[in-house]
């Protein structure tokens, strides 16, 4: 999931949904939950797989960096 709307452009083969359009206006939370909703529901019934599955990419979830940003 894209955080921003620029990020989603730039690595558009690796996400599958752009939660940004929330900030940008073009959507509301809402919208981007039923988005969510509906993919997950279309992956619990094997239709689909995600980009990172397609793409053999496997990454450990890190929800914050311990390390300093510079």
């Amino acid at each position: 999931m894209a955080t921003r709307s620029d990020l989603a452009r730039r690595w558009h083969d690796l996400m599958d949904v752009n939660a940004g359009t929330i900030a940008d206006g073009t959507a509301t939370i809402e919208d981007v939950g039923w988005q969510l909703f509906r993919l997950h529901a279309r992956r619990g019934q094997w239709a689909q797989e995600d980009l990172a599955e397609h793409w053999q990419l496997h990454n450990s979830l890190v929800l914050f960096n311990p390390a300093p940003v510079t």
